[in-house]
This record gives C-alpha cells, structure tokens and sequence, in this order.
C-alpha cells in the first residue's frame, strides 16, 4: 500500500472513531457549561439534603434536660440575634395615650397607642372585664395579618371575648403593615427587599419588641395580675406567640395557634411561598421551632392546629409536637404542653379560642372547668381606631422605616494609623468568619465530575450542587503560568466572558491562562422570579443565602484553578462584574492565594448586593475592599471614585500605587507593578 493511500486509510479510520460517541466513562458525558449551574432540581434537592441536616443538628443540641439548661442562655442569646434583639432597644417612655374607651354591658375596650420605639407607634385594644375584682389575669393577642383600615385588631375583635368573658384583661395588638401606622412585612415575600438579610432584618422583631412593652405596659396597672400573663394569637399572631413566649418569660403560659411547622416541612414543601416575613427568625445559628420549644419548656405551651391547613400542614407540626412533649417530659412536666387539633383550613374556630382559655385556666387559676360564653356583639370598626385609621392625620413616626433602624449598621470609621487600622481589620475578619460566613463549609473540598470540550469541566462544589468552569490554557505561554478567573453574572457567556470582556486588544495577549467560573444560579440563563425567591428564601431558613453559596462555588473554582498543573504559584486574579466582582473580593479575602482583584461596576453598598446574613451589622463593600490591602484591586469603571473609603486605607498603609484605575482586564494586567 502506498503512503498516500495509507494515509487516507487513517483519515477515514480517525473520522470514524471521532463520529463514534464516547462510553464508559462519566467524562464522556457532554454538558452545557453555560447552564449547567442553574439545574434548579439539583438546587431542590440540596435545599431538603441540608435541611434534615439541619433537622438533625438542631435536635442534637438539645438532646437532654441537662444540654438544654447547660446551653439554655446561649440559645437564648442566639435566638435574640436572630430576631434583631441582642442587644435589646432601650425601653424609652411608652408615651401610652387611651383616645377613648367603648362601653359594652359586660366589658369595656380601652381604644389605645403607644411608642415601643421613639416615634414607632404601635395602635391597640384593651378588653377588660367589667364585673370581678381585680387584678385580672391578661392575655396579650396577636390578631396576624387580615387587613382592615382600622388594623387588624378591629377585624378579629371577636377572638378577645372568650378571654374578657372570663375575667382576664385582653389586649390586642395590631402587627407591623395590617395596623393603623403602614410598616413592611413582606420585605423578601414580594418586594424583592433582600437587603434584610444583609441587616439580619425581620419583621417579627419588632413584633416581638412590641409585644413585650405591652408586658411594660401591663404591668404597670394594678388591675393586672403581672404573674398570669398568656401570650395567644393566629397565624402572624401565632408567629408572634411562638416568639414573644420564647423571648420573654414574663409569658407564664404561650398558646400559638395556626403558625407551626418545623424547617424541614417548610423546606419540603416549599411554605415560603405562603408566608410573610414574620414567619421566620434570620436562621444565623440554625435554630429549629423544637429549639424555641426548649427555650419555654417547663412553662405551659400548648399549640393549636388545623388538619387542612396548607399554610402549616399536619406534617410540619406533628414533627415539633413529638419532639415538644420529649423536652417536656425531660422536664417531668409532660401534662404541661399538648396539641388541641381540629378540622378545616388556616383559621382559629370557636373550639379552639374556648380551649385556649381552658387551657391558661388550668395553669394560671387552677380552674378545669368549661368556660362561660356571652353573646358576641361587634363594635363599629372605627369606634377601634386609635389614630384615626390607615388615612388618619397620624403623628410623625419611623414605622415604615422600622426595618432601615431596628438593627443598626456598623460604622465606617476612619483610622489614623496601621496599628487601628490592623486591630479593626482582625475584628471584622472574626465576625465574617463567626457570624456571616459561620455555616459556609469549613473547608474548601470540590470534585470534578465531568470534563467537557474546549477546556469545559463540572465541579461538585457541594452534595449535589454542580457548577460549570470554563478553561484556556495556551500551550505557547509554556508549561508554568500565571492565571486569571472571571466570575460569571446573570446571563452571561464565554463569548461575553474570556473572550471578550478579557480581550488583549490593544495589548500583548495575556501570558497565562483564563478561566471561568458560572457559580450556582448564573449563566446564559438565569432563574425566574418567583424560582429565584425559594431559592433565597429557603436558603436562609438555612442559615446562609445564595450569595454566600456562590462565593464557597468561587472559592471551589478559585482552588481548582490553583491546582491545575499549569499555575506557576505567583499570580492569581479574579475578575468579575457588579455584585459577582464583589463575591470576587470576598473570596480574595478567605483565599490568600488570590493576589489581584478586578471590579466593574461594583455595588458599592451590601444593600444592592451581594446578600450575607447580618453582614452590615459589621461592614460594608468600601470597608470590606479595604480589608484586601495591600494586595492589587482594580476598579474598571466609574465606581473607583466613590471608593475613597478604600483609598484612604490603602494610602494608610503605604499601597496607595495597588489600589487602581483603569480601563479594561488587560489594561490592569498589563500595568508595571
């Protein structure tokens, strides 16, 4: 055979075989780089792996009487934080003003505000008994989130009867958006409102807060008895029950009702997307509803339920009901929690709101028998207004921007020398590590599952969650190189990304490779709305947020980059556009080995992004930059002029010429040192 023939005998051999499709190996598998980390089944599935982790871990820590009393005030602490009260506001003058009382023939309602906050008011009702001597055993009621112009309150007047009728003093008191004064409470529930978790925002405390200067207040009248106080409500108002009780133990007894469902369930089923803000502590230290049952145990609790109510389904509560009555019967108190269970949907129906009664009988007046009734006779729901309504001439207040001061952000102060500046830079980076970052993995551990063409790979970053990398190696730059990584945002692509915002043109072509990582929820496409929510949504509920999750994918991509055999050691960038140029910082700052970082169009402030819990409790973006000095940061855009912040750290320290300007990646690559 000749040569010539011979060799296309080897052609078409070579052609065949590349037709053929690859088999028995898992890196044959080709996959779409560019979508590959928006797989939401994956992300679903992950979500209910990590929280019956949760669900195992939250039990394990209150495994026994003796672990609940040993941890009893580092519970307590955590749930506080969690709910944006530790440290506690001051309690400043209620400034309480009764506008005017209602007669009815066996009771009076006492149509009241007051301040728990300078300027934030709070509109409430005061039933009280008018035969009987005092002083009466109260009941502070949440009436959850039906709307009326005259608070929420006004609507479910009814539900304070059973309790008047029976000698206690009922005061109701309307929750943050449905009250008199508008507030927020469905911040990341439809308003896109993110920058909570940032805060560690929610509206529940301030409910809670609320509730507990109507104790202040209560207390302070002879006509209640301050030892028999019960805390009951529905639905948000069973929220506010499950919480107050837990924060306060003032509550002698705490009946929630229509508002229990542990993590797990709500993870599962995906509840998030029926319920408010208030449903739900910023989950830092992973806490579970079982948790907070440990926080009341040994006061009497009992919780009432509704077998079709999909708001709180049996699933969800049985599962906090067994563990309840475990912590209770630890206790040698098993009588003194339980469930009243009925038919029908989300509500509070007549059995129940005569058996709550029963119940705070029992375990305050040693009484067990059947309540009295009287008839119900509604009062004009304007006659219940305490400032006029939600179009009332109100005074000046702070409610709708409860969620803006409740938490105060950290202070950006200025530093007249290394030595402050090195001391402040170790608290932050201990508060990153111990409360923001604290449930990121602890060590960085990923595994390639797939190889694709052009250099395309599959990462595990995390049971389940797989993320796509993107790789040019340019074997003319010799076998030893320096690297560079670009973070991908929403929509981008490999053409938008390593080749085109890193294009050399007009500079020598970059002499190292470039890489490019799509972090969990980023690509050519991008996660729809209300898909996006859950995802956040129930992230949290798992102590963490998809930004946290995207900077460890980062910090995946970045370890795997370091140790592909081409990285000569020396030079490592990260490059990446608006809050994902940021998640690039951040991950500079865990990974030393990151030794330049580039901005374009930079969030300026974590209330654009990116999400960490709590992170503005401690920092913000101009700060954070700062923490990077002396390493390399470039900013490509206009932002650089609003950065002065971090100049000024940066020329402290002596680095002023690595804190830069310029115009595009291979500007910055190309600048002498």
């Amino acid at each position: 055979m000749s040569r010539l023939n011979l060799w296309v005998v080897l052609m078409r051999l070579i052609a065949i075989l590349a037709a053929l499709p690859l088999i028995g190996s898992s890196y044959a598998q080709q996959f779409d780089v560019e979508t590959v980390s928006l797989d939401p089944q994956r992300m679903d599935s992950y979500l209910i792996a990590e929280a019956q982790k949760l669900d195992r871990e939250a039990a394990a820590r209150i495994g026994s009487r003796a672990m609940i009393e040993a941890r009893r005030d580092s519970l307590y602490r955590e749930f506080m934080f969690m709910i944006g009260l530790d440290p506690l506001p001051p309690r400043t003058p209620l400034q309480l003003t009764t506008v005017h009382t209602v007669e009815r023939k066996d009771y009076t309602v006492e149509v009241m505000y007051y301040q728990s906050l300078p300027g934030f008011y709070v509109t409430a009702n005061l039933y009280k008994p008018k035969k009987g001597k005092g002083p009466f055993p109260a009941v502070v009621w949440g009436p959850g989130h039906s709307a009326d112009l005259y608070g929420a309150k006004a609507l479910r007047q009814n539900y304070a009867i059973p309790w008047v009728a029976n000698g206690y003093i009922c005061m109701e008191i309307d929750p943050i958006q449905v009250a008199e004064v508008f507030g927020i409470h469905r911040g990341t529930n439809s308003r896109g409102m993110w920058d909570w978790f940032a805060r560690g925002y929610t509206p529940i405390g301030i409910e809670v807060w609320n509730a507990m200067r109507a104790v202040d207040y209560l207390l302070t009248r002879p006509d209640v008895d301050g030892k028999k106080l019960t805390v009951n409500g529905v639905s948000g108002g069973g929220h506010l029950s499950w919480m107050a009780g837990a924060a306060d133990d003032r509550f002698a007894v705490v009946q929630p009702v229509a508002g229990t469902a542990n993590i797990l369930t709500h993870v599962k089923l995906d509840l998030e997307r029926m319920h408010c803000d208030c449903a739900y502590f910023i989950n830092t230290y992973r806490h579970d509803w079982p948790t907070l049952a440990a926080l009341i145990a040994p006061r009497p609790f009992l919780m009432h339920n509704s077998t079709g109510d999909s708001y709180y389904p049996p699933e969800g509560y049985k599962s906090v009901l067994e563990r309840t009555k475990e912590i209770y019967n630890w206790f040698g108190v098993p009588e003194k929690t339980g469930m009243f269970e009925v038919g029908g949907p989300h509500a509070y129906t007549p059995e129940e709101c005569v058996k709550a009664v029963e119940w705070s009988n029992r375990w305050l007046l040693g009484k067990t028998g059947k309540i009295k009734e009287i008839p119900f006779e509604e009062v004009q729901y304007e006659q219940l207004g305490a400032l006029g309504g939600m179009y009332g001439e109100h005074p000046q207040n702070i409610n709708a921007r409860i969620q803006e001061l409740l938490i105060p952000m950290a202070k950006i102060e200025t530093y007249s020398s290394p030595g402050q500046w090195q001391d402040k830079r170790e608290e932050i980076m201990d508060r990153l590590h111990k409360v923001v970052f604290r449930n990121l993995p602890a060590k960085v551990n990923w595994t390639q599952v797939n190889q694709g063409e052009h250099g395309a790979v599959l990462l595990e970053t995390e049971p389940g969650i797989q993320v796509g990398v993107i790789s040019y190696v340019p074997e003319s730059d010799g076998p030893k190189q320096k690297a560079i990584l670009y973070i991908a945002s929403e929509g981008d692509t490999e053409d938008m990304g390593i080749w085109n915002f890193m294009k050399a043109y007009p500079f020598p072509g970059y002499a190292g490779s470039r890489h490019m990582v799509f972090p969990r929820g980023l690509g050519r496409a991008i996660w729809e709305g209300n898909q996006k929510r859950k995802f956040e949504r129930l992230s949290m509920l798992l102590g963490r947020t998809l930004d946290d999750m995207r900077l460890y994918d980062i910090l995946c991509a970045v370890d795997y980059v370091a140790k592909l055999p081409s990285f000569d050691g020396t030079e490592l960038t990260v490059a990446g556009k608006g809050a994902q140029g940021i998640l690039g910082a951040y991950a500079a700052l865990l990974d030393p080995r990151i030794t330049r970082v580039i901005l374009s169009n930079p969030t300026l402030t974590h209330q654009d992004g990116p999400y960490f819990l709590n992170v503005l409790r401690y920092t913000d973006i101009p700060q954070a930059l700062a923490l990077l000095a002396p390493r390399e940061l470039a900013v490509l855009t206009h932002e650089y002029e609003d950065l002065g912040y971090t100049r000024d750290i940066y020329k402290l320290l002596g680095a002023e010429d690595r804190f830069r300007r310029a115009y595009t990646v291979p500007q910055v690559l190309n600048l002498k040192k």
